[in-house]
């Protein structure tokens, strides 16, 4: 009786092993298009005062319509390193349909004044990075430019 209580025990092992990988394969996981953090220039700090509204925007090299940008919003002004990112399919809002997350791109981040999508507006204050390569970790973008017209 004992034998067979451990070839029910081994036997249970294998099935809940085998379950668990199974499970891993059937749902898609949201892979990370990058990983990184945001900070902003010491000189802008002050210009950020108030403005609670970040998008992170990501563009192809040669296309005009982004790829998908995330927004948050801030509990704080912006100083130093304020915000780390994980950009992946379930949080941002895609552009681009289904096609493919190119291999290379650009990331551009905005503390956006009114708060609103859309094109730079004067106010807002920006910073890019590029080339992001696809899954790459620890980008960071600094915002160092304060859109002027």
């Amino acid at each position: 009786m004992k034998k067979l209580s451990w070839w029910g025990l081994g036997a249970g092992i294998v099935i809940l092993i085998g379950a668990i990988l199974t499970a891993g394969q059937m749902g898609e996981t949201s892979h990370a298009f990058a990983r990184g953090s945001v900070i902003i220039s010491d000189e802008l700090a002050a210009s950020a005062k108030g403005v609670r509204t970040l998008f992170i925007i990501a563009s192809g090299p040669d296309r005009p319509m982004p790829l998908g940008a995330f927004r948050k919003t801030l509990g704080a002004d912006a100083a130093g390193e304020f915000h780390e990112f994980v950009l992946t399919k379930d949080n941002m809002q895609r552009m681009m349909g289904e096609e493919a997350w190119p291999e290379t791109f650009k990331l551009k981040a905005r503390l956006d004044v009114d708060g609103g999508a859309g094109p730079d507006q004067p106010g807002d204050l920006v910073g890019e990075v590029y080339p992001v390569k696809l899954g790459d970790e620890g980008v960071t973008i600094k915002i160092g430019r304060l859109v002027t017209q």
